[in-house]
Parts: structure tokens; C-alpha cells; sequence
């Protein structure tokens, strides 16, 4: 026996060692999380840098590491792919359904830069002119694509030329190329440098209601008069555009709780993002009116709904009326059942008088007959009880009040029968 103690003692020792040691290892891993974020040096990288800071400071056993790549398309590929866990997206890319969306970043332009002097004032007049477009399989590229094919412009019609966005502006000085096509938020840094260093005006993007005809996550909007220079000012006006979301998008099956926690650092730490990047003071949720149709991650949706009144909040008046109904029925079931006991006492106080009555009748009987009458008059009334009884017409302590006084009455009449008889 002190040989099978001991070994208890051990192993609850030793399971009580390796589930400390589990927990603490649980507690203490940090989960490492990839985001895709674009060229180094665009508004996305900038911004996704910037919010990979407060949310490597704030949220405890993860941090998020920025990674360059190629674009939107990119980083749809890597995220299907699941070698990232995040990443930006123009809001018109294509996804599957392992992509969900988790907030609206801030808003792209589509802008067109052209040399003066150019004669392009439209986007149609690209017509036999050379272009610089981002590279092939970036959401700059298939949007330019995108626009001439409303346009019923093809390639045969003009010379784009892709090509990343220090090329372009070479490019736009050296008078290789007549026009930069980009989507960019107004006031890009890049296009601040070509404005600097080249004489250049922004053509509008018309029909901007039309294009989101084809694509839903397209509206109108403006590039500011000013964005690009104030004195003389470029554009000269507010320039019509067309203009659709920059996304933060997440795979699918990313940690819900790891999504919440990227979605309340966007929102929560709003002030810290903003003395990072002043891009940060667009972010955005995503609702209903945003025309976005990838679906949000759960973990954003959960964040999203925090403030909506809980089912007791929306259904407040619906249970104050059930609360007054129940109220209600409360009081006539406590009438009722007042009453009914009222009908119970009265009844036991019936058969507590006749049984007295018996009684008395009994000392006063002259004969064997009624003594006989007066038994069986006692046995009827015991059976009138029972099934009152078993009726939940009296309760269990009335009917042996009422027995008790049965019996002593009984015994009464049996007595006088016995004289009786005797008698006989």
C-alpha cells in the first residue's frame, strides 16, 4: 500500500509539472502573421507598415511581419496560396473564397498624367499614343485594361508599355512616353515627383457611374483641385474621377480572435496610426453601403457588431408587454387559486359538520336499522373524499384532517352497533 501512494504521489506530481509546463508554453508562443502590402514605397506598404507597429505593441503572443510584392494580384495569389495570412488589395480584384475582407483602407483614383501640350483630353484620345502602365498582373494593370475596353480601345489601337512606377516617370521626362496611367491615392508621392520635375497635366476619368455598372466597387469621385501643387495649382479644379477602395482582406481561415484583434488596433489606436501615416485617418469599416463584395471575416464582423443592441435591447418593449401579460395571468392564477382553496376549506368544513352530525345522530339512534344507515352514510362520504382526493380537489393534509375525524366518528357508530346488537 505505501509502494502504490507513493507512485499516486508521482504521477499527480508529474501531470501537475507537464500541464504547467503546456500552459505556460501556450501562453508564451507568439504566432507570427505574414501581410502583403504592395511595392515598397507605395501608400500601401506605408500605411501596412504602420499598422504592423501598433499592432506588434499592443497585441500580445503575435506580431505581424510586411512583406514587398508586385501588387494586388500578388498578394491574392499568395494569400489562396496561404503563404501570407494578410494583405492589400484594390477593391476590385478578383477572389475566392478563401479571402475575406476585414476594413476599407482608404480611396485609389484613377488618374491619367500627360505631357502638355499632349492633345489627350480624354482617355479615348489615347489612341495611337504610348502609355506607361503598371506591370503585368497588378490591379493597376487590369484597370487600365479595364477602362480601354470601355473606351473600345485594344492593343492594336495603342502601346502600352508596363513598367514599375520610377521607370514611368524616367520615361514621362526622357518624352519616351506620352501618358502614366495609375491608381493611386490623390497626392501620391511618386506623382508628386513627376509634377515637380515635369511640366504635366491630369486628364479626368469620365462615365465613372457607368464603369460601375461593370464593376460595383467603382464610384465617382475627385482628385482635389491642389492635390499636386498649389500655386499654379494642379489640377486647376476638382478633377472627376473614377474611384474604388484600397482593402485590407485576410484569409479565410485565419484565427477569428487574430482578425478581431487586427480589426480593434485599426480603429482603437486609430490616434497612434495617424502620427505614423496620416493615410491611416481613412480607414474605413466596411457596411452595406461600402459595394464591396467580399464577404468580411467573421473577426471583423464581430468587432463591427459590438455597439448593435443585443436581442434584449432590440426587443425591449415586446418583453415589457410579455412581462405585463405575465403580471397579469400572475394575479388571476393567484386569484384562482385563492378561490379554489376557499372551495376546498368550505368543502372539508362540509364533510367535518355532516361527520358531527353523524355523530350526534348516532347517540340519539333508537335502532339497529339507523345505526346501519348511519355506517354506510359514513362510507360514501369517505368515498366522496378519495376521489376528490385524487381529483386535486383537497390536498393530501385536509384529507387526513377530514380521516382522523372519520375514524372517530366511525368508532362511534361501531360502538353503538355493538350495544346495539347486544342489546338484541
Amino acid at each position: 500500500m505505501p509502494g502504490r501512494a507513493r507512485f499516486i504521489i508521482i504521477s499527480i506530481i508529474w501531470i501537475a509539472t507537464l500541464s504547467g509546463a503546456l500552459f505556460w508554453f501556450l501562453t508564451t508562443r507568439t504566432t507570427t502573421l505574414a501581410m502583403a502590402a504592395g511595392p515598397r514605397g507605395s501608400e500601401s506598404f506605408q500605411l501596412a507598415t504602420a499598422v504592423a507597429q501598433v499592432f506588434n505593441d499592443t497585441v500580445k503572443n503575435a506580431r505581424i511581419d510586411v512583406f514587398e510584392t508586385g501588387g494586388s494580384g500578388d498578394n491574392v495569389r499568395l494569400l489562396e496560396s496561404g503563404q501570407v495570412d494578410f494583405a492589400t488589395v484594390q477593391a476590385d480584384t478578383p477572389v475566392g473564397e478563401s479571402v475575406s475582407a476585414v476594413a476599407s483602407l482608404y480611396l485609389d483614383a484613377y488618374q491619367l498624367i500627360v505631357r502638355q501640350g499632349s492633345g489627350i483630353r480624354h482617355f479615348s484620345d489615347l489612341a495611337g499614343q504610348r502609355v506607361a502602365i503598371a506591370p503585368a498582373g497588378s490591379g493597376q494593370n487590369k484597370a487600365f485594361w479595364f477602362l480601354a475596353q470601355h473606351y473600345g480601345l485594344d492593343t492594336e489601337q495603342l502601346s502600352a508599355l508596363p513598367m514599375a512606377e520610377e521607370a514611368a516617370n524616367f520615361a514621362m521626362m526622357m518624352n519616351q512616353v506620352d501618358a502614366v496611367f495609375r491608381v493611386r491615392v490623390p497626392g501620391n508621392q511618386a506623382i508628386h515627383e513627376l509634377v515637380s520635375e515635369h511640366p504635366i497635366e491630369l486628364v479626368p476619368i469620365q462615365q465613372a457611374d457607368a464603369l460601375a455598372l461593370q464593376q460595383p466597387a467603382i464610384r465617382s469621385g475627385i482628385i482635389p483641385a491642389g492635390a499636386y501643387r498649389g500655386a499654379p495649382a494642379l489640377p486647376q479644379a476638382d478633377l472627376s474621377t473614377a474611384v474604388l477602395a484600397r482593402l485590407l482582406v485576410a484569409r479565410s481561415d485565419v484565427d477569428v480572435n487574430l482578425v478581431h484583434a487586427m480589426t480593434r488596433v485599426l480603429f482603437d489606436r486609430h490616434s497612434e496610426l495617424v502620427a505614423l501615416t496620416g493615410l491611416a485617418g481613412f480607414i474605413q469599416p466596411i457596411d452595406n453601403a461600402s459595394r464591396i463584395s467580399i464577404p468580411l471575416h467573421s473577426g471583423a464582423q464581430r468587432y463591427y457588431d459590438r455597439e448593435k443592441p443585443g436581442f434584449w435591447q432590440q426587443n425591449t418593449r415586446l418583453l415589457a408587454s410579455l412581462l405585463y401579460v405575465v403580471a397579469i395571468l400572475s394575479s388571476v392564477g393567484v386569484a384562482l387559486r385563492s378561490r379554489l382553496l376557499r372551495g376546498r376549506r368550505v368543502k372539508v368544513s362540509d364533510y367535518n359538520r355532516q361527520l358531527m352530525e353523524i355523530a350526534n345522530q348516532a347517540r340519539r339512534a333508537e335502532s339497529y336499522e339507523q345505526l346501519l344507515k348511519l355506517k354506510d352514510k359514513l362510507v360514501g362520504m369517505l368515498q366522496h373524499i378519495v376521489d376528490d382526493l385524487s381529483r386535486d380537489r383537497v390536498t393530501q393534509e385536509e384529507f387526513e384532517h377530514f380521516s382522523f375525524t372519520w375514524q372517530a366518528v366511525d368508532t362511534v357508530v361501531r360502538d353503538r352497533l355493538l350495544l346495539r346488537k347486544g342489546e338484541a
